[in-house]
């Protein structure tokens, strides 16, 4: 079993998925359109990660177009999440609930930089 740097780089994106679905339930909204996206995209691609991952230590990687889709789409979803959070929990006071909340948008756009490393890894190996 190889360990290459695209299967890190997975790693990572599931991990930092987890992490933000985690802080999304100490620091839900109740605004629809934020709550939805972002469990949609911390939900979501906590399985596509995990399974790109188990992929590709297994010997068994996904075709690299489609590898590279769902990266480039991965990366416009935890950015959107990310965004909404932040909008959202800038105006209010300090209280762990708004420190979890901006923490799951910082965290959020981090891992759409991720993905974007991702789609350029995969791009260049030729998964």
């Amino acid at each position: 079993m190889e360990i290459s740097k695209l299967s890190i780089v997975k790693f990572f994106e599931m991990a930092l998925s987890a992490i933000c679905i985690g802080f999304h339930y100490r620091s839900r909204t109740n605004d629809f359109d934020c709550d939805t996206v972002s469990a949609v995209a911390f939900g979501g691609f906590i399985i596509i990660s995990s399974g790109s991952f188990i992929g590709l230590l297994m010997n068994a990687p996904i075709n690299r177009k489609v590898d590279t889709f769902y990266s480039l789409v991965g990366c416009a979803v935890f950015v959107a999440a990310g965004s909404l959070n932040i909008d959202f929990f800038e105006h209010f006071t300090r209280s762990e609930w708004k420190h979890y909340g901006i923490a799951k948008g910082i965290l959020a756009i981090v891992n759409g930089a991720v993905f974007v490393l991702d789609s350029v890894l995969t791009w260049r190996e030729g998964v």
